[in-house]
């Protein structure tokens, strides 16, 4: 199959060990073999320091080095080394710059070396739509975050990456980016929606109900930030109901999908002296057979957990007083708490 030579992204320098870090994008006949070839070039040493990348062009495409790449690289190099020469040279923090560099074997116009700031962040722009219109969303992502670097507050690439990374579902990087994007554009709907999102993913309640109050404070009728609001409470022992009562009068169909499929029905926070059910007595609290308490485990959120498989009594509460309320099921639950044995005595 024929290669072909698509870009050299550079990596990144190490001070230190005079390494330079790059890789080569080469794709192969159908399109979707695309691989990198990754190597380090050694820099302060004797003999040509591009020859590792000239044998390994050699070895696996049967190619030479690309005229603009042999020269784009040696003006890298020099760079590199006017900075080690320089005080304070020994810094990884000056070659961060390292990161942004991609040379296109070709065409200089799709290479970011010897442009512009402005321009070179264009570049790494068109790249990334590029890879992401192939389906590969990880290398658009970094693209991205290369661009970033060069234009820390571009609003469009800051809200495209947070959609990016929501989707291949890395929400600890989410949270940190859309924490940049509001700092950007602060009333946002879609970053207080993802960072309130983000933030439910990664338990902390109480921030992703202040980030969802936030939103509602400018946007009072928006139905996903009731629905998140509403988890946040919930999550943090709080009545999610009058943020489900709000989200159901906005988007019935939406907020009704939600309950039954992803609403966590969980509360972190145990209560002293709490009782638990195994989940083999609530065929007889709940009036139901077995079978449907399974189908309610399995498919409507009621959150029996642990090895022993029991329910918590308050998330038990919870779990039926939202599917009766809204109607969740085809038949009404009619379990209550049971009285406690011991009533404390008022003070």
């Amino acid at each position: 199959m024929r290669a072909q030579l698509q870009y050299l992204l550079l990596d990144g320098f190490d001070p230190d060990t005079g390494e330079l870090a790059l890789r080569v994008r080469v794709d192969s006949e159908p399109p979707e073999e695309a691989r990198f070839l990754r190597l380090r070039l050694h820099l302060g040493r004797s003999g040509d320091p591009l020859q590792p990348l000239r044998r390994e062009l050699q070895t696996h495409v049967q190619m030479p080095i690309p005229p603009l790449w042999d020269r784009g690289l040696k003006i890298v190099i020099r760079a590199i080394e006017d900075e080690l020469g320089a005080p304070e040279g020994r810094s990884p923090s000056r070659y961060t710059w390292v990161q942004t560099q991609l040379l296109h074997p070709t065409d200089e116009r799709k290479g970011t070396l010897n442009h512009p700031v402005a321009r070179q962040a264009e570049v790494l722009w068109d790249w990334a739509q590029r890879t992401e219109k192939e389906g590969n969303s990880a290398q658009a992502i970094e693209l991205l975050e290369r661009m970033l670097l060069l234009a820390p507050q571009h609003g469009p690439a800051l809200g495209w990456l947070c959609s990016l990374l929501r989707r291949e579902g890395m929400i600890e990087e989410l949270a940190d980016v859309t924490e940049r994007l509001l700092l950007v554009t602060p009333d946002s709907p879609e970053a207080l929606l993802m960072r309130g999102e983000a933030l439910l993913h990664l338990r902390r309640h109480q921030e992703a109900g202040e980030t969802f109050a936030r939103l509602l404070k400018t946007n009072p009728v928006h139905p996903l930030a009731h629905l998140g609001a509403a988890q946040a409470r919930s999550l943090s022992g709080g009545d999610p109901c009058p943020h489900l009562d709000a989200a159901l009068e906005l988007d019935r169909e939406a907020t009704l999908s939600v309950l039954r499929e992803t609403f966590d029905y969980r509360i972190p926070n145990r209560l002293p002296n709490e009782n638990t059910y195994p989940a083999d007595v609530l065929p007889n609290l709940l009036g139901v057979s077995a079978g449907e308490v399974d189908a309610f485990r399995n498919e409507r959120g009621l959150p029996v957990t642990g090895p022993e498989g029991c329910v918590r009594e308050s998330e038990l509460s919870r779990w039926v007083t939202i599917q009766n309320r809204y109607q969740l099921l085809p038949i009404g639950l009619h379990w209550l708490a049971p009285t406690p044995r011991h009533i404390p005595e008022l003070p």
